[in-house]
Formats: structure tokens, sequence, C-alpha cells
């Protein structure tokens, strides 16, 4: 059986838009002003936690003062997120013939309630966020959780994302990296994908 294990934000989730407005925000709390440009390309190429490390030097606030604010304003941005162009065909169609589908994501509780506005949430076997308490990616943590319980075959199982870290996500688990680059993104390829798709409709 073909397993793929998705992240979220940016590969089946059209949500950086909100994703940079409540980073930013959260940094213009604190005097920082930093340009949404540099914001994109810190969450994207690197994290938001590595963005907010960035601010908690600069203002003095722990990361965990500041992920607490973040959080509050991407909670209500959420209703503004949409999916991927091409992401519930490409689900669908790769359920049909006959594969399975898993998440595995930073994001937290929103995770499941965003997922079933946007009416793909039956798509998935298991939905795994932050609140399971895994080490993050670049750790492999999490895919390793689904493929030991659901004995998926390493081969037959890829990790989905658009950034690098969802690459060495998949490397450091053992599972084939899917790297999902659109056509607009400030990411780069790292050499070590198995594939790489400019439309998820091409997976």
């Amino acid at each position: 059986m073909t397993a793929y294990i998705w992240d979220l934000d940016g590969t089946l989730l059209d949500s950086y838009e909100m994703i940079v407005e409540a980073a930013a925000r959260t940094a213009a709390e604190e005097g920082i002003y930093d340009s949404r440009e540099h914001v994109l390309k810190a969450v994207k190429q690197g994290a938001v936690t590595a963005y907010m490390e960035e601010i908690s030097e600069q203002c003095g606030k722990t990361v965990k003062e500041l992920f607490g604010r973040y959080r509050e304003h991407t909670h209500a941005l959420d209703d503004r997120i949409k999916l991927i162009d091409g992401a519930k065909e490409t689900l669908e169609g790769l359920q049909k013939a006959g594969a399975a589908h898993f998440v595995y994501t930073h994001r937290g509780s929103s995770s499941g309630p965003i997922l079933e506005r946007l009416g793909i949430l039956n798509c998935f076997r298991e939905v795994v966020t932050s609140e399971y308490g895994l080490e993050r990616k670049p750790s492999g943590d999490g895919v390793r959780y689904l493929v030991e319980k659901y004995s998926l075959d390493p081969e037959e199982t890829w990790y989905v994302g658009d950034r690098t870290l969802d690459v060495y996500c998949a490397k450091d688990a053992g599972v084939k990296a899917l790297l999902y680059l659109a056509p607009d993104t400030c990411v780069e390829a790292t050499g070590k994908e198995d594939r790489i798709v400019k439309d998820l409709r091409e997976i």
C-alpha cells in the first residue's frame, strides 16, 4: 500500500499569508517592524519557531510568550485559510487508487477544524499535530510514529512538504521525500528529494 503523509501549511493549506500576518503582528507588538518579505523568508526557509527566536533575542520576551501571542493571531485568521489549488482532487484521486493519507504538521489544535471546514478531514486516517508532543521537524519523529503505528512500508511511504525542513524530516524517518515547489516559492531544492512537483496534481 502506498501511503502519503502530508504537511499542512504551504502544502495542502494556502495559509502563508495568514502565518506571515500573524508573525508580523506578534513582532510589531514588540516594536519590531520587519518587512513581509523578511518574515515570509524566515518562516518558509526556516520555521515560525526560528522567527520567534529571532524576535525573542531582540525584545527579551521568551519564545513561549511570543508563541502564545502568535497562536492567538493565527486562530483569528483561520477562517481565511483555503486549500492549495488541486489539493482536494489529488487527495481523492490517490485515495481512490488505494493510497492511504495521514498528516504530520507543526500546526496544533486548529488542524482538524480547518480540514473539516475545507471538506478533506475524512481523507486522513490520522492527523498528527504539535499536541502530540513529538520532536519537531527536521526530526522524523512524527513520521516514524505513523510508520510504526500503521506498519507502513518505508519504500512505499512519502512525506509531502513544501520546505527543506520537510525533506530532512522524511530522510530522518527513512521514507521518501516529495517536495512541493510552487512556482513563486523562495525555497530551493536540497538535492535529497526523491521527487519534486510544482503542482499537486502531478503527484
